[in-house]
């Protein structure tokens, strides 16, 4: 369900709280705040104060599901940061439908739009601009500017109707106003998982490799550079957003290189912290990226980094739960015999159907009252659309061909049925096998691909087969 996230460049907003800004809703420029030990110039300076009180807002923790819920009459099924660590959103759907919402805040500059301005609490707030790839949906946006073109920006979308859109963005600016003039701290842990890397400082990591730098630049509230050094933390689908080849280093974290004649950059996954969301194949990743002059002079700076980087942080009493709101049941809730979702994984399928990038993951599947299996994993990739499920042998879910469509066969010497279809115009092939005490089932239906899909579900039931008793 849901949409994938869109990544952009980390831009940052100046918050009320711990700067001179006293009144909600006047734009000042932040004074006086601690920065890192560098010889910044007076614009720098300015920069580095304000993006020392963006790092200690927590955008998640801004939102209010609940109110989402009431203003779209839908009921939110993720929730998921957007453009690194400085958005979130709450995805909603209408039960029974294809009637999907979105409400999301972050930090960002403002990018005056089109239309008027929204009222909330007496106030008044600019229409912005579409956030980078949005530019064809129906999103709306509004901001509450915090000084040197930056602000607090809150955006609504209900899916293909660009008027509702805009009332749900004001009716939400509305209801979570109080947040927006004074938003949540990151140290006070209110999101489960609770990220602690965006809270680091990233010229006072280049600090410790460059002590002596000079024309040092601030370019967002976690990225910062000077000379051939620069240093960045992010938040990110490691496998899709980092450029480069990407492979595991001891301990089994990640790690990508990109090298070219300007010099090399080394990004690592920086934590063992991770967030998988709806519909997105890939974990959400604490990073870290240290540029230099090549990529051994990168990996001993991140080295000395790392070793400063704080453990994982507790989430606070009633935390706001990130990733899936959905109670997707479990093998072990339902008596399955195996994981649909871990028991073989993607490594069963056929290469040119897998997604890209090193360790794609599989997502719990809904199981409804009318939903014939008990327990499902969603693989998605731009190919195909797959479900594997365990189901008892009743009603509908069965190998016999007098009871559904398709033909008698055998899975790795387990009787099974094959059944191939059309949704719409597009392959569809149904494969189910007795196994253990009920039925394992696959149905994959062809997004981008031409291969033969029942020979694809005959690859993961004979997988699947020999590891189930």
């Amino acid at each position: 369900m849901g949409r994938s996230l869109r990544a952009v460049v980390v831009v940052a907003v100046l918050a009320v709280v711990g700067c001179s800004v006293t009144v909600p809703g006047t734009p000042a420029p932040a004074r006086g705040v601690p920065v890192a030990d560098l010889p910044f110039d007076d614009a720098e300076r300015i920069l580095a104060e304000q993006m020392a009180i963006v790092r200690g807002w927590d955008a998640c923790a801004t939102l209010d599901v609940a109110a989402a819920e009431r203003l779209t009459g839908a009921v939110a099924f993720s929730v998921r940061p957007v453009r690194g660590f400085d958005g979130c959103e709450v995805a909603l759907e209408v039960a029974g439908t294809d009637r999907f919402s979105y409400v999301s805040v972050e930090a960002g500059e403002v990018e005056p739009g089109p239309g008027p301005d929204a009222e909330a609490g007496g106030r008044r707030f600019p229409a912005i601009a579409p956030a980078d790839g949005a530019e064809r949906r129906a999103e709306c946006g509004y901001a509450r500017p915090v000084g040197s073109g930056w602000g607090v920006l809150v955006r609504g979308e209900v899916v293909d109707d660009p008027a509702a859109s805009c009332a749900l963005a004001r009716g939400y600016l509305a209801e979570i106003l109080g947040r927006v003039d004074a938003p949540p701290r990151r140290a006070a842990a209110g999101t489960d998982p609770a990220f602690t890397i965006g809270g680091q400082d990233p010229c006072a990591a280049l600090a410790l490799l460059v002590p002596d730098a000079v024309d040092v630049t601030v370019t967002g509230p976690r990225r910062c550079g000077a000379g051939d050094v620069e240093v960045a933390f992010g938040l990110q689908q490691f496998e899709t957003d980092v450029a480069g080849t990407v492979s595991r280093i001891p301990g089994g974290r990640l790690e990508s290189v990109e090298e070219s004649e300007a010099g090399c950059t080394v990004t690592r996954q920086a934590s063992d912290t991770t967030l998988l969301a709806p519909s997105l194949p890939y974990l959400h990743r604490e990073t870290l990226a240290v540029g230099a002059v090549d990529c051994d002079t990168a990996r001993g700076h991140l080295a000395r980094i790392e070793s400063t980087l704080p453990g994982p942080a507790t989430p606070a009493t009633g935390a706001l739960a990130l990733g899936s709101l959905e109670g997707f049941p479990v093998a072990a809730d339902v008596g399955a015999p195996f994981d649909p979702c871990a028991t073989v994984g993607w490594s069963a399928f056929p290469a040119d159907l897998r997604p890209a990038g090193i360790d794609p993951r599989p997502f719990p599947a809904p199981v409804d009252a009318g939903t014939l299996y008990r327990v499902g994993c969603d693989y998605a990739s731009d190919a195909i659309a797959s479900v594997l499920s365990w189901g008892p042998p009743t009603g509908g879910y069965s190998i016999d061909p007098a009871v559904r469509p398709g033909s008698a066969t055998q899975f790795g010497g387990r009787p099974g049925l094959e059944h191939r279809s059309l949704q719409g115009q597009a392959p569809l092939c149904l494969s189910t096998m007795a196994l253990g005490n009920g039925l394992a089932s696959i149905v994959t239906l062809a997004r981008d691909t031409r291969a033969d899909l029942c020979a694809a579900n005959r690859t993961v039931l004979e997988t699947l087969a020999p590891l189930v008793p």
